[in-house]
C-alpha cells in the first residue's frame, strides 16, 4: 500500500517494521534507490506517507514514522540493493547444489539475477535465487 507512495519519489520499499501497541507504535519504513539514497529523499518520502498513513487510519491516531535506509550491515531484500552496492565489500552466503557456503569480497557487477563476487582467492558467479543472505560491509 506504501510501495506506490514511496516509487512517487522514485525509490523503492526495501523492509516495513512495526513496533510496539498503541500510542508507543513506530513505523519503520526502510526505502533505497539503485543509486542509494539521501537523507533528504528519505524526509521527502516521509513527508508523503504521514497524511497517507493518517487518513487511512490503519494506526490510529498516535504513531512515530521513521523513514530511513536499511544501513549498512543489514541484509540485502531485494535485489534493486545490489546495483547501488556494486564496488563494495560484501558477505554473501549461498547455497551451491545441497551445501551452504559463504564468500566475502567485492561486488564487482549485478547483471540478469547475477552478481559477480571477487574474493581474495576467486571470482564467483552467484545467480539471486542461490543466495541465502548478503550483507555489504565496512572496509577497515
Amino acid at each position: 500500500m506504501l510501495e506506490p507512495v514511496v516509487q512517487g519519489k522514485e525509490a523503492f520499499v526495501v523492509d516495513i517494521n512495526l513496533q510496539g501497541e498503541g500510542r508507543r507504535q513506530l513505523l519503520e519504513l526502510f526505502c533505497e534507490t539503485e543509486k542509494g539514497i539521501t537523507i533528504s529523499q528519505c524526509a521527502e518520502i516521509s513527508r508523503e506517507v504521514l497524511p497517507f498513513i493518517e487518513s487511512s487510519g490503519i494506526l490510529g491516531e498516535s504513531f512515530r514514522l521513521d523513514v530511513s535506509s536499511p544501513g549498512v550491515g543489514a541484509p540485502l531484500k531485494d535485489k534493486r540493493q545490489y546495483t547501488s552496492n556494486v564496488g563494495r565489500l560484501m558477505s554473501v552466503k549461498y547455497r551451491d547444489g545441497e551445501e551452504v557456503k559463504e564468500a566475502e569480497g567485492d561486488l564487482v557487477q549485478f547483471a540478469e539475477d547475477r552478481i559477480f563476487l571477487k574474493t581474495k582467492t576467486a571470482s564467483l558467479e552467484l545467480g539471486i535465487d542461490s543466495i541465502l543472505e548478503a550483507r555489504v560491509k565496512i572496509r577497515w
